[in-house]
């Protein structure tokens, strides 16, 4: 058993969020570590596109705000956990 079996025991799945052209690869390295079915891989633009929607009620006006409260929220987190400042994403809404 690997180190990443051990860190990561069967209970609800673990998720990879990553950009569309790096689906493939998350998907393969999972199975590589044997962690097939425990976790899952998102792309990023369907994960916020999705979140936003329903965040914002499908309220095509309020989805700038909510975008922008949960950019804010990720910031934060960022700037807590984080030690490159680069990761942060600057957004304003309209």
């Amino acid at each position: 058993m690997n180190w990443m079996q051990n860190e990561y025991p069967r209970r609800l799945p673990s998720v990879i969020i990553t950009i569309f052209n790096r689906v493939r690869t998350a998907l393969d390295l999972t199975a590589v570590a044997d962690l097939s079915g425990r976790i899952e891989v998102w792309d990023i633009q369907q994960f916020l596109s999705t979140n936003i929607d329903e965040h914002s009620l499908f309220d095509g006006t309020a989805r700038n705000v909510k975008l922008a409260e949960i950019i804010e929220k990720y910031n934060a987190i960022i700037d807590e956990k984080e030690t490159d400042p680069s990761l942060r994403i600057k957004f304003e809404a309209k």
